[in-house]
């Protein structure tokens, strides 16, 4: 009886080693091939921590990784090569579509999963509209990443004032929450906002000029001038904000193409002059 009971015991702490351990590889394989610059693989190769009901540190990292690892493949080449020889081999009616790669298995195993991958209509292309992140502070409110995740969380407006306003308003939350981290998001909400307030500063001042621009009118041409010099002058202070913040090393580099662009587009700014770098008309 009692070298049964040890053989059972024996078998149970071996089960919890083997599983400890397996938990500790899916991590170290999916960072060996991510290394490698195999996204895909990596990606999948986190199955049994994206797929387990069981909470752990290493799951919380799987999430953070698999939302990484998601955006960088879903939007690379190789997915759409990887589609395309998939599209061919299989030559299914539902494939001919061009959002025929939402019935691809791979799209439906990782939707499965939580990362909520879409259909883009404006350019027909698939998105990854950050499920893991969503599943990630869900699962874990109290995670060191959710401050950077809030940001991508944040729903942007469409081509109505209201709905543009509650994305900007959400913005302006997001920078008063961690004004002080230093997060790298907290700079992107900055460039996102002047570049919002840009465009409404330009669909204000020329409401007669586009149909694009009918669904930002208040219906009054007076207020509606002042509120374009009104999202110029906010555009121009979080374009400052924007260059003062970046213009270090530590984070020019990063930011670099940004950086540039941002420059000029101040100075232009500043002289009225117009851009085509539309944020807000998306439809």
């Amino acid at each position: 009886m009692a070298c049964r009971m040890f053989v059972a015991v024996s078998m149970c702490l071996v089960f919890v080693v083997l599983a400890f351990g397996e938990t500790e590889d899916v991590l170290e394989k999916a960072e060996v091939l991510m290394a490698d610059g195999k996204f895909y693989e990596a990606l999948f190769a986190l199955e049994p921590l994206l797929t387990t009901d069981e909470k752990s540190v290493d799951q919380e990292e799987a999430l953070w990784l698999a939302n990484a690892l998601c955006r960088t493949w879903v939007h690379s080449n190789d997915f759409y090569e990887r589609w395309e020889k998939t599209k061919q081999k299989k030559n299914k009616p539902e494939f001919m579509y061009s959002n025929g790669f939402m019935q691809w298995d791979k799209v439906i195993t990782l939707n499965q999963w939580g990362a909520r991958v879409i259909y883009e209509h404006f350019n027909a292309r698939a998105e990854y509209a950050y499920g893991f992140l969503k599943r990630l502070v869900t699962l874990y409110p109290e995670s060191s990443w959710r401050p950077a995740a809030e940001y991508y969380l944040i729903e942007d407006g469409y081509n109505e004032r209201e709905s543009v306003k509650k994305s900007l308003n959400a913005h302006y939350d997001y920078i008063k929450k961690y004004a002080k981290s230093g997060l790298t998001e907290v700079y992107m909400a900055y460039l996102y906002i002047a570049h919002v307030n840009d465009n409404l500063w330009q669909a204000l001042k020329s409401l007669g000029e586009s149909e694009h621009y009918i669904g930002f009118t208040s219906g009054n041409t007076q207020k509606d001038k002042a509120d374009a010099e009104r999202h110029q002058a906010e555009a121009l202070k979080y374009y400052a904000k924007f260059i003062v913040s970046v213009s270090g090393n530590e984070y020019k580099g990063i930011f670099s193409h940004q950086y540039r662009e941002t420059l000029e587009r101040y100075e232009n700014l500043k002289q009225d002059k117009e851009w085509n770098n539309w944020l807000i008309i998306l439809d």
